[in-house]
């Protein structure tokens, strides 16, 4: 291990598992009748929220536990065995030490990431302030550590989603995110322009994170019962970081806004390469008559502005001059089953032989610490 490394890394990709009566104890009692909550169902444990279908607990942490053993043999778990890290700050630093991190970029559990599909605006803000400001306390535990990332209202006016990522910034929070995609209402719409511009000014990264399309109705359960579970799966992980990628550029929110910053999370890297390129391609033949213009090719926009995450992708890491190296950020992605933890050295040798040591350190310590503004 490079001697840089011994002091830790930094995972720019971690979550929680909220705590089973978050909702039902701090929900506006307006809607506390209806709030998120967990219902056993035949020994099964479902997240349950209003007007959404229920989602079996089990991959987003619960079953963590049957991976570390070695085989996961079921999707499904009951909440209450989810390792206590997940919801427990102090749990969490232990986990932390265990797996070799020195600090880590938090975002939301599985329940959470389902808010943008509420269809009731007023509803889907009040369920999401309980959940950054139970985020804050969790993250107070340790600032340095623990870094927070907001969830936006994005249902209602697009002025409550600019109010919440100035409430973030003041509770302590450290990124701010917004749908992977936005059927009803793109990114290229002007509706978000104040919006950008406010974002732009407050400083926080906009995090466009796998899993959180505002397709309303369309649940991963729902595809997979559709088209096969792999293929539902690979549409959240892969296909939903991508179009927020190749929107947000399009819709020339980064040329307009220069100093706006986003991140496109846990959709893995060994896709930007090629996306880029045929980006750039097609601009080079046709800028002239797209709109909006954009006055540089596409993958400037990405090399200035955009950062991405990425936790066992060897193919990724391996494009890395194409993407530029200071882009990219190693995420180890606790308490999912898809993660590294607790083998994150291992993965990380593994997944980065031949890489120079001063590269290494950028993506799996300095890029993030750099971003977030993590001491050393």
């Amino acid at each position: 291990m490079p001697a840089r490394l011994t002091g830790g890394y930094v995972s720019a990709d971690g979550h929680v598992v909220e705590p089973a009566d978050l909702w039902t104890t701090r929900m506006d009692r307006r809607f506390r009748d209806r709030a998120p909550h967990i219902e056993t169902r035949k020994s099964v444990d479902f997240y349950v929220i209003d007007g959404l279908d229920p989602v079996a607990v089990g991959l987003d942490g619960a079953a963590l536990e049957s991976k570390i053993a070695g085989k996961v043999e079921s999707p499904v778990a009951r909440h209450a065995d989810t390792r206590p890290g997940a919801w427990d700050p102090q749990e969490r630093l232990k986990d932390q030490a265990l797996d070799n991190l020195r600090a880590e970029v938090i975002y939301p559990g599985q329940w959470s990431l389902m808010f943008y599909r509420i269809a009731d605006a007023e509803y889907q803000r009040a369920a999401v302030q309980v959940y950054n400001d139970w985020l804050s306390e969790f993250c107070a535990y340790a600032p340095n550590r623990l870094l927070g990332a907001a969830i936006l209202p994005m249902q209602g006016p697009l002025e409550w989603a600019a109010e919440e990522a100035e409430r973030a910034a003041k509770i302590g929070l450290k990124a701010v995110m917004i749908p992977a995609a936005v059927p009803a209402r793109p990114y290229i719409h002007p509706d978000y322009e104040p919006l950008w511009a406010r974002l732009e000014e407050i400083g926080l990264p906009a995090v466009a994170h796998s899993g959180t399309a505002a397709d309303i109705g369309a649940s991963t359960h729902e595809k997979a019962r559709r088209v096969g579970p792999g293929m539902a799966f690979m549409d959240e992980k892969a296909f939903q970081p991508m179009n927020a990628m190749t929107e947000l550029i399009w819709s020339g929110a980064p040329q307009r806004y220069p100093k706006l910053k986003f991140i496109i999370s846990e959709g893995g890297i060994g896709w930007i390469a090629c996306l880029l390129r045929l980006m750039d391609h097609w601009w080079e033949d046709h800028r002239h008559w797209m709109q909006p213009q954009l006055n540089e090719p596409p993958s400037t926009y990405f090399k200035r502005q955009f950062w991405a995450t990425f936790e066992d992708d060897r193919a990724g890491i391996l494009t890395r001059e194409l993407i530029g190296v200071e882009r990219l950020m190693w995420g180890a992605d606790y308490p999912h089953t898809e993660g590294t933890f607790p083998k994150s050295q291992q993965q990380i040798a593994k997944d980065f032989v031949g890489v120079p040591d001063d590269e290494v350190y950028r993506m799996v310590v300095g890029n993030a610490a750099q971003l977030f503004g993590i001491p050393l």
